[in-house]
């Protein structure tokens, strides 16, 4: 998820940039539900925090390029990420996806059934580490795509390293942690000051070359970190 200053609806921020529209206008393009998924989301009360869909698009690539037939999200939000990761899904495919505001989950249940998604996903409701241990059951997984608290980072990366399988993929959005990852001078009453060291042990287990044989940081304007679990 990526902050409102970033994601206004309006054209504002990295998003407004002509070469980022053209290309997003080229590869990355919605259609009218998509659209209007995300751009509706502040209207319901939700913050307009969901990926773009330039990442949409890209998520839904790494989702086809690995063959991911089942995949865990953790953070719904609304459901505009889900409906890009079910839509790379196959027949008989499912996406698992968690939410722990029951009003997110009420409007993301809404919107994966107007795009015609519901056969492919599975709405969890609460927090994330009260869900995964119960999916555990139904790995391994071919993809997690970790867009959650930025606090809890940490413990899902460690999940996801133990419930993907060797080949599949997971990815953490808000990887630069919305400029401060490298900063060491936080004041201790920042928001983002509790966030750098689970973002960093995440990245650190990602770059785990005995846990992954790959890792990489695709420059989104957030940044999203990439690793292929060995």
């Amino acid at each position: 998820m990526n902050p409102a200053a970033h994601h206004a609806a309006s054209d504002s921020g990295y998003r407004a940039e002509p070469l980022l529209d053209f290309v997003t206008r080229t590869i990355a393009r919605e259609d009218d539900v998509l659209r209007d998924i995300r751009e509706s989301t502040p209207s319901k009360g939700l913050p307009p925090i969901s990926v773009g869909p330039d990442e949409g698009r890209l998520l839904h690539f790494l989702a086809s390029a690995c063959g991911a037939r089942t995949i865990v999200e953790i953070g719904t939000l609304a459901g505009y990420s889900a409906c890009w990761l079910a839509r790379a899904l196959p027949e008989g495919g499912m996406l698992h996806t968690i939410e722990y505001d029951p009003k997110h989950a009420q409007v993301a249940e809404k919107n994966i059934a107007r795009a015609g998604l519901t056969a492919k996903t599975t709405l969890h409701v609460g927090a994330g580490m009260d869900v995964l241990p119960r999916l555990s059951a139904l790995g391994p997984f071919d993809l997690a795509f970790i867009d959650a608290d930025k606090a809890g980072y940490e413990g899902y990366a460690r999940w996801a390293a133990e419930n993907v399988r060797s080949g599949g993929l997971v990815i953490c959005d808000n990887a630069y942690l919305f400029g401060n990852l490298h900063r060491d001078d936080l004041p201790s009453d920042h928001d983002d000051a509790p966030k750098v060291a689970p973002m960093r042990a995440a990245l650190k287990l990602l770059a785990d070359e005995a846990l992954f044989s790959s890792c990489a940081m695709i420059p989104t304007g957030e940044g999203m970190a990439v690793a292929v679990r060995r």
